[in-house]
């Protein structure tokens, strides 16, 4: 098991990871609009972009040379993903990505503020890390999540 930055061969394995994790046409957080946004989100092209985006960091979770997580962190600020496949859940890799991820964003000059738009079944998981709600439940394009804040 190793923590490593994303390169563009992983945009197929991240897509894959993501939508095994997050089930969305089968998730109540998404109605159909919804699942259309969210994979518009994982168009390879998408995740490529991310990828290269030097205000991404993008790093995987490889078990027996397989992608079984991933974490995306924006601008040193904004937690945009965080997804671990359904199979290798309960090994804390979740948080061995938010351990690493924050790690190299404090190294690179960010300050230990951040946010995020969980989703419902991920509270506990953020709130584990040491966020908080930070507003009611909102829903954008046919998305339900949760706003989030981890001040330092």
């Amino acid at each position: 098991m190793s923590i490593r930055k994303a390169t563009i061969n992983d945009a197929e394995g991240i897509r894959s990871l993501i939508l095994s994790a997050a089930q969305p046409e089968s998730n109540t957080d998404f109605n159909q609009e919804g699942v259309a946004h969210f994979k518009e989100t994982l168009e390879l092209k998408a995740i490529k972009s991310r990828i290269q985006n030097e205000e991404y960091l993008m790093l995987c979770f490889i078990k027996e040379y397989r992608i079984v997580g991933v974490i995306a962190i924006y601008e040193k600020e904004k937690l945009s993903q965080l997804f671990v496949d359904p199979t290798a859940r309960k090994l804390n890799i979740a948080k061995q990505l938010w351990t690493a991820a924050n790690a190299i964003c404090l190294a690179h000059g960010g300050n230990g503020n951040y946010w995020v738009k969980s989703s419902t079944m991920a509270i506990p998981v953020y709130e584990s890390f040491g966020f908080r709600l930070d507003a009611t439940q909102q829903n954008t394009d046919g998305i339900i999540y949760h706003s989030m804040l981890l001040d330092s």
